[in-house]
């Protein structure tokens, strides 16, 4: 069973960085990377999807940078255990990251995705309660939260979520076809 496209589809660009200023003295100088909330902001009036992605990889390095060096290596071992189909696995060792740091909310979000690929659809939606709680604005925890909610067969629920993906992140690929496919099933047929 290969996993759900909310996992597959959810991975995070690893090749952005912070972009680099020169100091008077000609030498290179970080430039201080800007706040969550700046880079989140930036993304709902992203104008391509290239840029979008850049800067969905940025908003992910800030949000790990406050893991512990132990939490780090829990949640790499969970995507580990996603990608050899051990789900329970991942559930297990995103639990164990957030005994240590709870307060985290990519955490949630994380073992919201070993959830869904376990198919206990309903943990994950808690999950994403709480990571939506503290981060109303993390598209990729709406994105999970439409997927599951699509599984569970609540077309209204994913077509809520859906709205929220759009309007944080308007170069969704394939937005119009989802969005046509997601209002057809919530609302029908229009007469």
């Amino acid at each position: 069973m290969g996993l759900p496209s909310a996992v597959a589809a959810h991975g995070v660009d690893r090749h952005a960085a912070p972009p680099a200023i020169i100091a008077r003295d000609g030498r290179d100088k970080p430039a201080a990377e800007p706040s969550l909330d700046s880079l989140e902001t930036e993304l709902a009036h992203a104008a391509t999807a290239r840029g979008a992605r850049d800067l969905q990889g940025r908003i992910e390095q800030q949000r790990l940078k406050e893991l512990a060096p132990t939490t780090t290596l829990l949640v790499r071992r969970a995507q580990d255990d996603l990608d050899a189909q051990r789900p329970l696995d991942a559930v297990q060792d995103m639990d164990d990251a957030l005994l240590l740091q709870p307060e985290v909310e990519v955490l949630w979000r994380n073992r919201a995705q070993a959830r869904l690929v376990a198919r206990n659809l309903d943990g994950a939606v808690a999950d994403l309660g709480v990571a939506l709680h503290h981060d109303g604005r993390d598209v990729m925890a709406w994105k999970i939260l439409e997927d599951t909610e699509e599984q569970r067969g609540d077309w209204q629920a994913a077509w809520k979520a859906w709205q929220h993906v759009l309007q944080l992140d308007p170069t969704t690929p394939d937005a119009d076809h989802e969005t046509q496919k997601l209002r057809l099933k919530a609302f029908g047929q229009p007469t």
